[in-house]
């Protein structure tokens, strides 16, 4: 009877040990997921940022007021009733 007790309380001490390993690996894992879930989130946040950025720069493009702005600067063009004046150096 002692010997089967003794053989019980080495069975449950092997199972309680290997129990508190895979625990602690475990939480080794959880804190790894834990770390790149937040990275994950930052990226997500600035990606959204510079989605919201090039939605207002495309809504800006196409404007007629863009346009215009855009072929005065590049192209020299100037509106019928406008008075042009040349700087010389």
């Amino acid at each position: 009877m002692r010997r089967i007790f003794k053989l019980r309380n080495l069975v449950f001490m092997a199972l309680a040990a290997g129990l508190v390993a895979l625990i602690i690996s475990q939480q080794s894992v959880l804190d790894r997921n834990i770390d790149k879930n937040s990275e994950l989130k930052e990226d997500i946040s600035a990606v959204q940022q510079r989605i919201e950025e090039l939605n207002e720069e495309k809504s800006i493009l196409g404007s007629d007021e863009y346009i215009e702005q855009q072929a005065r600067e590049k192209l020299g063009y100037v509106k019928n009733d406008e008075t042009v004046f040349i700087k010389e150096e």
